[in-house]
């Protein structure tokens, strides 16, 4: 069953407070984090959330029953690089919202390209990818919607992908964020959906029930 959200309020992630005892409770041992990003997830609650339904993604990845030895490895050393460069976002004017961005663009991956992360949606917070048809693209949007703490939603179009958070609107899921080129918005209500690029303007949309 399809998930999409339709609040227009999010929570925000919570950061402890300098000097207090880790709160959170991500999928890796925070007796064991090390440097500022893993630190930083330890101690937010949302992070946090989002490492679980990384670890848990990953898991139904590693163990799909069909996925031959040359994709596993190839996954385990892709999830590896991944980490690093999760890691890497204390480089970041933002650590915490490239974090959370790197989380939802891995999970887009996953779900993507490895049909056994969608077998028990129900137990997580990731849904998609969903396929988005928009006049004016030459191609589709793939979309996975992250409905956790923080809404976030990653999407793929031509030779891009991008991040955007959940922000407040007064009907239907408003998505927002900021790239290299300029601000881009991603506003869902029901199958239709509004997409606004630098280069392109607002754009209409509608999913694609082959999607």
């Amino acid at each position: 069953m399809k998930r999409i959200p339709t609040l227009s309020v999010f929570a925000t992630l919570a950061m402890t407070a300098p000097g207090m005892a880790p709160a959170a409770d991500p999928a890796f041992d925070c007796g064991k984090a090390s440097g500022t990003v893993e630190e930083m997830i330890c101690a937010n609650d949302g992070l946090a959330e989002l490492d679980r339904e990384m670890a848990r993604l990953y898991g139904l990845a590693v163990n799909d029953p069909d996925l031959g030895q040359e994709r596993l490895d190839r996954l385990k050393a892709m999830q590896r690089g991944w980490i690093k460069g999760r890691n890497d976002c204390w480089k970041a004017d933002s650590v915490e919202g490239c974090v959370a961005e790197n989380y939802a663009m891995r999970m887009h991956e996953l779900r993507l390209g490895y049909g056994n992360t969608r077998s028990d949606d129900e137990a997580g917070i990731t849904i998609g990818p969903l396929a988005f048809v928009c006049g004016g693209l030459k191609a589709g949007i793939s979309a996975v919607f992250v409905n956790g703490a923080e809404g976030l939603v990653s999407l793929r179009w031509d030779d891009r992908s991008l991040a955007l958070t959940q922000a407040v609107s007064g009907s239907g899921a408003r998505y927002e964020g900021e790239s290299f080129d300029g601000i881009y918005e991603f506003w869902t209500k029901g199958p239709e959906a509004l997409f606004t690029t630098p280069a392109t303007g607002q754009l209409n949309c509608i999913e694609d029930d082959i999607g």
